[in-house]
């Protein structure tokens, strides 16, 4: 199940949906992770989770250390590793 909002860092972020290309973006700016209209269970919940990454890396400020690429390379192989090793929001 998909939260309405999730503490990140100690900032809270709304989780909404709207029609998109991508299955997910997170807005550090608003404090809003947007996921695709029409995305369930295990696609939703594995999207929110590399969002919430993005979002940590972000208020930790590692964020600001590293270039696109980087950023993405770090969140995939947590988001991977963590849903492989069971983690779950429920």
């Amino acid at each position: 199940m998909i939260p309405r909002s999730i503490s990140i860092l100690g900032r809270d972020y709304k989780i909404r949906r709207k029609r998109m290309k991508e299955f997910a973006l997170c807005d550090d700016d608003s404090e809003t992770i947007w996921l695709r209209s029409g995305i369930k269970g295990d696609v939703a919940e594995q999207s929110l989770l590399h969002e919430i990454i993005h979002g940590i890396l972000f208020r930790s400020g590692s964020k600001f250390q590293l270039d696109e690429k980087q950023e993405e390379a770090i969140t995939r192989a947590l988001e991977h590793g963590l849903w492989q090793s069971g983690y779950r929001l429920t």
